[in-house]
């Protein structure tokens, strides 16, 4: 799988400088958008920036990239070694992950409109992205494909949805918001099975379309979304079709600013425990 504008070179290992004196960026199994000088060096698997420092594990209820973090800068680039880590990017398009347990922590991607997706798996890909920030414009979505966990990020100021949810995802602790204007836009669509969302913020404006639409591809396990903040958009929560029977959507609050409900589900999916924020029970 290609990324649109971006070359695909096959390369054992990449060194570049990056813009912050003294600092030089390794990489293995990644490719890089655009024309760049290769150096043949030792194999490593991480691949991060020296100037971000050591990894921290956040403040509770931290979300999106720590503040005052120095980032190192590139462009799109394809990941193809398996256990890569991407540690303090400040990427301009797009990430392609076409390797298993694959990590994306404390970076910020920003799309400009040349790219589906900021972060996106392949049939060969799985990825866990960590306290990193997505915005900008891609033609997709922020996050897509299958196989992905993402905890404590933040999506927002983003053109088009903010994730597809494939087979096997994980949304937690994330706040998705602040959407661009554009009809239709989702905050989060479930394409896949075995998919959970919890504990998370999914806030929609005027015109958009829903927080979470389930758009399940049948193929079997649990839709769940539960213990969230949920609003906007024409249905807060809405299931196109297809039987609820793995649905559950269960003890989240809800604004009082859907255009038409906060819920359209099947009867045979399970909505229990919802209230407004206020405390009201959704019927």
């Amino acid at each position: 799988m290609s990324v649109p504008g971006t070359g695909r070179l096959s390369l054992a290992l990449v060194a570049f400088a990056v813009g912050v004196s003294g600092v030089v960026l390794a990489t293995e199994g990644v490719t890089f958008g655009g024309p760049a000088p290769t150096v043949a060096l030792a194999p490593v698997v991480s691949t991060g920036c020296a100037a971000a420092g050591p990894y921290v594990v956040p403040e509770r209820g931290s979300v999106g990239l720590p503040p005052s973090l120095r980032l190192c800068a590139g462009g799109p680039l394809t990941v193809t070694t398996p256990g890569t880590v991407l540690d303090g990017m400040d990427l301009r398009g797009g990430v392609v992950v076409d390797a298993a347990d694959v990590v994306v922590r404390r970076s910020r991607i920003t799309g400009d409109g040349t790219q589906p997706y900021g972060i996106v798996t392949t049939a060969a890909g799985s990825v866990r992205i960590e306290d990193t920030t997505l915005t900008g414009r891609f033609t997709e979505a922020a996050v897509g494909g299958d196989r992905w966990t993402a905890e404590r990020i933040e999506i927002v100021g983003v053109a088009g949805d903010g994730a597809h949810a494939g087979r096997g995802s994980r949304l937690r602790a994330s706040v998705l918001s602040r959407f661009a204007p554009g009809q239709g836009v989702d905050g989060l669509t479930v394409t896949g099975s075995d998919v959970v969302v919890e504990h998370s913020t999914v806030r929609m404006g005027d015109g958009h379309g829903s927080a979470v639409r389930i758009a399940p591809d049948g193929a079997g396990g649990p839709v769940v979304v539960r213990s969230n903040v949920l609003g906007g958009g024409g249905y807060t929560v809405h299931q196109d079709g297809g039987p609820g029977d793995d649905v559950h959507v269960v003890d989240n609050r809800f604004a009082r600013d859907a255009a038409r409900a906060p819920l359209r589900l099947p009867a045979s999916a399970e909505a229990a425990g919802n209230t407004y924020v206020d405390g009201v029970p959704v019927r």
